[in-house]
């Protein structure tokens, strides 16, 4: 265990049932922080860490005025705790309700205009094209006829693409479409599939409609991921480099492996750069895709995230960083940022959510949709990576969570199976996409 700071406050975290918040709990835990946690079900995985100190129910994140009524009224029976962002609902409500907030909580948050543009998708190209950060090329028609007037001219296939994941009711990541034609049919199919929660929260005007984005097929150089920190004071600045390998479903999903890769000075400068312009600080991860041989960046992730066990374990304390940029112990923080900055190249880490990879590749056997080879591939990497594996919520020092995952999942399964077959990757390590 870390030398415990003296008189610290605790960290509030929601998304019990995501495995950045499972990490960071077992993070801010070791350096004596105390984890208070919000659960919407009995089965959120981090509601059952030895580390979760008060476990508070709560309704679902989407629920945004009941959240945010829960919120109050635990910061009125217990003041001055650290909020800490882990999905984009939570940033979206953090920042545009930070006047309230700040009565209670002590708060990380970057002003409204930031954070629009950083989980608006159109915004965010602007702010990377004014950063001098590649972008894949994309439209964002106002009105059908201007999408009918576009269409013959796209450069197929294209993506279909939420503009902001907030208060959607969906999960899903987008539509592949590969004609003018199909286009002309789904696209006003996903446009009124789209519903929002809108009416209780501030949003953009046009936050509803999608853009459009060309779609890259990736190969062995997979999605890389930038994750890191950026402090108030912009020279607190630490970076690590991963690539997602594969994901949940296709043609775009969440990941379920990573692999660790050496740093790339030249694509931290980037999101530097891309920070800076966008006057953005704390927990990031920004995703690139390689296209007409430049990285252009799809996604920018203003929060904690999934696979964040595999920074710690690569010597990144990203929580602790922020907890510390969050308490204005500038200091602390700069020794601590400092000692993050020395990375061992050929150190090889892996992050997998275990039991989703075994579940993809046995409904692809039943199904009959993988070869023999590419089964064979997937259980010699797991088997290949195991000692230096990052599980998803597996820890033997903190059971619990990874046994609640693993049920809370099959229940999440029976449920979906049917879409889950649809949508299933082949299993081939060439699978990731952009997002």
């Amino acid at each position: 265990m870390h030398q415990p700071l003296l008189k610290q406050p605790s960290v509030l975290l929601g998304s019990a049932s995501s495995g950045g918040t499972i990490a960071a709990m077992r993070h801010l835990a070791g350096h004596g922080v105390g984890v208070n946690l919000i659960v919407d079900h009995p089965f959120c995985p981090a509601g059952w860490s030895r580390c979760t100190g008060r476990r508070h129910p709560g309704p679902v994140e989407s629920d945004s005025e009941r959240y945010l009524d829960r919120l109050l009224d635990i910061g009125k029976s217990d003041p001055g705790q650290v909020l800490l962002p882990t999905s984009d609902e939570l940033v979206w409500l953090y920042t545009t309700n930070a006047p309230l907030l700040a009565r209670y909580f002590r708060l990380y948050q970057p002003p409204v205009d930031t954070i629009r543009r950083t989980l608006d998708k159109a915004l965010l190209e602007q702010a990377a094209i004014s950063a001098g950060v590649a972008v894949l090329p994309s439209w964002d028609p106002q009105n059908l006829d201007e999408l009918a007037e576009l269409a013959p001219q796209l450069p197929y296939p294209v993506l279909i693409k939420p503009r902001t994941h907030v208060h959607r009711l969906r999960n899903d990541k987008g539509m592949v479409v590969h004609s003018a034609d199909e286009l002309a049919a789904e696209y006003p199919r996903f446009l009124a599939r789209e519903r929002y929660r809108f009416d209780e929260m501030p949003r953009a005007p046009d936050a509803v409609r999608p853009v459009i984005q060309k779609f890259v097929e990736i190969g062995r150089e997979g999605v890389v991921s930038i994750s890191g920190f950026i402090g108030r004071s912009a020279d607190v600045f630490v970076t690590r480099r991963s690539t997602k390998i594969l994901q949940r479903s296709r043609p775009v999903g969440v990941g379920v492996c990573y692999e660790s890769r050496p740093a790339d000075p030249a694509l931290s400068l980037a999101v530097h750069h891309l920070c800076r312009e966008l006057g953005y600080f704390g927990l990031f991860e920004v995703e690139f895709i390689l296209h007409d041989g430049a990285w252009t960046v799809i996604d920018f992730n203003p929060r904690l995230f999934n696979q964040i066990g595999l920074d710690l374990r690569r010597g990144v304390p990203l929580p602790m960083l922020a907890y510390l940029d969050a308490l204005g112990e500038a200091d602390a923080l700069r020794r601590l940022a400092a000692e993050a900055q020395d990375e061992n190249p050929a150190e090889k880490v892996v992050f997998c959510d275990s039991f989703t990879l075994h579940a993809i590749l046995l409904a692809q056997t039943l199904c009959m949709r993988t070869r023999l080879q590419d089964l064979a591939y997937w259980h010699s990497w797991a088997k290949q990576n195991r000692a230096h594996m990052v599980r998803f919520a597996f820890d033997r020092g903190d059971p619990m969570p990874g046994i609640i995952h693993v049920l809370s999942e099959l229940y999440l399964g029976f449920r979906a199976a049917p879409r889950f077959v649809r949508t299933m990757l082949p299993s081939s390590p060439l699978v990731a996409r952009g997002l």
